[in-house]
This record gives structure tokens, sequence and C-alpha cells, in this order.
């Protein structure tokens, strides 16, 4: 019977440690790391958009909306702009940071940031 609530206990430790879980950040139109050919974008605005979105945590349980989060930051990001008077529809010299804070198992924060350079894209386009 020992031997049973050994591996028992060992069986739920290692079910408790393995747990893990995946989140989808976003989908995005265009995302690129390398200078893009035919590209000729012009940055109207001197000011930078910036947008987030966050998931809280309250006694362990977690809130927030856990699918797409760097396309609701990257959306909050160009309303933000488009309600400063910045036209455009594509973020260029794109900045992503997380950033968490808490109290373990009290309260908890996990913010997504976007902040980049506003440019309408249709008109910076080559033919």
């Amino acid at each position: 019977m020992k031997i049973f609530l050994k591996y028992s206990a060992l069986a739920v430790a290692a079910m408790v440690i393995t747990t893990g879980c995946s989140n989808r950040l976003g989908n995005m139109t265009m995302v690129s790391t390398n200078n893009v050919d035919g590209l000729k974008a012009e940055v109207t605005s001197k000011d930078r958009v910036k947008g987030k979105s966050c998931n809280y945590m309250a006694v362990i349980i977690p809130f927030g909306d856990f699918q797409n989060r760097l396309q609701i930051a990257t959306d909050n990001a160009i309303d933000n702009g488009h309600k400063a008077g910045i036209k455009g529809d594509t973020l260029v010299n794109v900045k992503i940071d997380v950033s968490n804070w808490g109290i373990p198992l009290i309260y908890g924060q996990n913010c997504l940031k976007v902040e980049g350079d506003l440019i309408q894209l249709s008109d910076s386009m080559s033919k």
C-alpha cells in the first residue's frame, strides 16, 4: 500500500510539473524583419502609435482574450493613430514588448504592447 501511495504521489507530481498551454498571438497580414522591395514608406507623423492587449489573473483564475493578442494590440495601435488624426493602415518600425507583474496566486497582469510608425501602404507601393 505504501508503494502504491508513493507512486501515485509521483504520478500526480509529474502531471502537475508537465502541464502547459499554448496561445495564438495573432493573425498578421504582413510581417517582415527585413527591408521590403518596392516599399517606399514615408513616415508622415513624428508621433508613434501605441496599442496593447492585456490579460489578468485574480485568485488563480485568468481573465481576458488569450487568442489573437498580437492582432488586438496592433489593431489598437492603428485605431489610436486614426483617433490622433494620423492617416495609415500599416505599422512600420514596430517594437513589441511583453510585461508581467503581480502578486503570485492573488493578482497578476500580462500585457503585450505594440508601438510603431503608421503609414498608408496603398500609397507607398511602387508600380
